[in-house]
């Protein structure tokens, strides 16, 4: 449970480097962002409704009459499903969702003539990292590391779960051609980025199991989930 705590620290540190300086330099969202998708219920799941719309139901097409098998974390809010088609596993999931306001991102004169503010910070978001960008971000992490005050904070699992983290960050990030406002995939990590109107949702999506994974099912698997979560409100 330690590793599983350090993990999640890591990952969220990472999470508030990669959009640090893009929030500062310029705080987004208003009543004037075009939508392509309709986020009108989505608004409905925060709080603790957040993700109970990812139900089997809504996800039965995409396992094409294979037998579901949900793993949900309640507790976060974290909702997985996992079904077996021609002998290979395929693994979904619900990780997040995040408005632009929970964003704290507001119009001002600098970004007034972007169309869709949360398809800007997500394209700042999660992108493909710069040499220069995944050093920052190492060097963060280990000292987050050493503030830890967890004995198992140097371990050699989390410098391992490290170098995992950062080899997620370059040339990994793939964009979708979905429903959706903006859809992007990272094949390493297996996330995908959906931008539903202003909601910014976290999935993830997966064909086989880790080591062998089918990159290119996982990526037509990931694009069909876009497009399903981009319709939820139709």
């Amino acid at each position: 449970m330690k590793t599983i705590a350090i993990t999640l620290n890591i990952l969220l540190l990472l999470a508030a480097a990669m959009c640090g300086s893009n929030s500062e330099e310029k705080s987004l969202a208003g009543s004037s962002t075009i939508k392509k998708a309709d986020d009108s219920c989505l608004m409905t799941f925060t709080g603790e409704n957040k993700g109970k719309f990812f139900t089997e139901e809504l996800i039965s097409e995409l396992a094409n009459g294979n037998k579901i098998t949900p793993d949900h974390y309640e507790r976060r809010h974290m909702y997985r499903f996992s079904w077996k088609e021609d002998g290979m596993v395929h693994f979904i999931g619900f990780d997040d969702m995040e408005t632009a306001e929970k964003l704290r991102l507001k119009r001002n004169d600098s970004n007034k003539d972007i169309p869709n503010l949360v398809v800007d910070y997500t394209k700042n978001t999660y992108r493909d990292k710069t040499p220069e960008e995944v050093e920052k971000l190492n060097k963060m992490i280990n000292e987050e590391l050493e503030k830890s005050k967890d004995e198992n904070a140097n371990a050699n699992s989390n410098k391992s779960l490290q170098n995992t983290v950062m080899s997620m960050q370059q040339n990994s990030y793939i964009t979708l051609d979905t429903k959706a406002d903006y859809a992007v995939y990272n094949k390493r990590g297996f996330g995908v980025y959906v931008v539903v109107g202003e909601v910014l949702l976290s999935l993830s999506a997966q064909v086989g199991p880790y080591g062998a994974v089918d990159e290119e099912k996982s990526i037509a698997l990931a694009t069909k989930l876009a497009n399903k979560v981009a319709t939820v409100c139709n």
